[in-house]
């Protein structure tokens, strides 16, 4: 009799079995960056993080911990993603392949946890790579479902020149910031706002119209910082160099963190307010010298005025036109280059 049942039932011991190694198999996966892996079930996402089950317990991961996610349902998901980590690493064809997968799991039937994770990623891929738009609607589609996961995001800078593009933007942003006026992110779009007016708007009626004041005040000290430097940029529009010039004193001075390529660029934009075109010109050199690595665009739009400053202080055109065949060379898509191309043609260069 005790034969008969450990026969009987020795079979469905091994199809359990197998089940559980087939289940296991399949399980969904979180790698942390430092290598921890979470394989379970993952069950949503919350401000803190990507939640997953494992076993009996939920885990919550969060996104500045993960270095790579895979999921049962979602095959391209795991591909995806060792594609961006190899994109990361400076492979420009595997980032663009990684951003078609991504493309493809933003469907109408994907749940929200992974909606977040695909927008999470392109976003950085969109900010990386300078498409402006598309990173507002990523980010802003992320800060809807978890306002938490957008916290140290900092948008792009828009493009000069896109005025459909900029003033679609706009038109995002109001209506963002009047269905969510105080929400966690609301500074963020409104710093962004700020950059849109600068190239969409009229410096004066910006200064005048006090939108800067309440981010000078944010608790933010990132958003405080930007602020500061959006109103030096204001004050630059506007032809006041000497109140640049205080204003600049008052940024150096108070606790604001820039970074020193960050700086330096304000120093030359000062300097070239004041006419003093060689000073600039060595300001602006420093950035792709010293801090290329930290914004190519910055890099690139730095010698484009590298370039602008030389002329103004009357140096040889051969010299001129190194600096800005630098920027095309050395910064391709960067609205730098593009505007140093503009230059050279100007100067009669092939």
């Amino acid at each position: 009799m005790r034969h008969w049942q450990t026969n009987l039932y020795r079979p469905a011991l091994v199809a359990a079995a197998a089940l559980m190694l087939v289940s296991g198999a399949r399980a969904d996966k979180v790698r942390t960056a430092s290598g921890i892996g979470y394989a379970g079930r993952i069950v949503g996402v919350t401000a803190k993080g990507l939640e997953v089950r494992v076993g009996g317990a939920k885990r919550v991961v969060p996104f500045k911990n993960i270095r790579s996610v895979s999921a049962d349902d979602y095959p391209k998901l795991e591909q995806a993603e060792e594609l961006f980590f190899k994109g990361s690493k400076g492979d420009a064809q595997a980032m663009q392949k990684a951003a078609d997968l991504y493309d493809d799991l933003l469907t109408s039937r994907a749940p929200d946890w992974l909606r977040s994770i695909v927008q999470w990623r392109m976003y950085g891929v969109y900010a990386r790579s300078g498409e402006v738009q598309k990173a507002l609607d990523a980010y802003l589609e992320i800060a809807e479902q978890s306002p938490g996961l957008v916290a140290g995001f900092e948008l792009p800078q828009p493009r000069e020149g896109e005025h459909q593009a900029n003033k679609a933007m706009l038109g995002r942003v109001d209506k963002a910031l009047r269905k969510a006026p105080s929400a966690p992110y609301a500074d963020t779009l409104k710093e962004f706002r700020v950059s849109l007016l600068l190239l969409e708007g009229d410096p004066k009626e910006i200064l005048g119209s006090g939108a800067l004041e309440k981010l000078l005040e944010s608790d933010d000290a990132k958003v405080r910082t930007n602020a500061m430097l959006r109103k030096l940029e204001l004050l630059l529009a506007v032809n006041q160099p000497q109140a640049a010039v205080d204003w600049l004193a008052k940024v150096k001075a108070s606790d604001a963190e820039i970074f020193p390529a960050e700086m330096t660029y304000w120093e030359g934009r000062v300097f070239q307010t004041q006419g003093k075109h060689i000073e600039a010109a060595l300001a602006y050199m420093r950035l792709p010298i010293l801090h290329a690595a930290k914004d190519r665009n910055r890099a690139a739009e730095a010698l484009w005025r590298t370039g602008k400053a030389l002329e103004a202080a009357e140096a040889p055109a051969a010299e001129v036109k190194v600096v800005y065949q630098e920027a095309i060379e050395d910064y391709p898509g960067t609205t730098g280059a593009q505007r140093a191309k503009r230059e050279l043609i100007r100067l009669g260069a092939k």
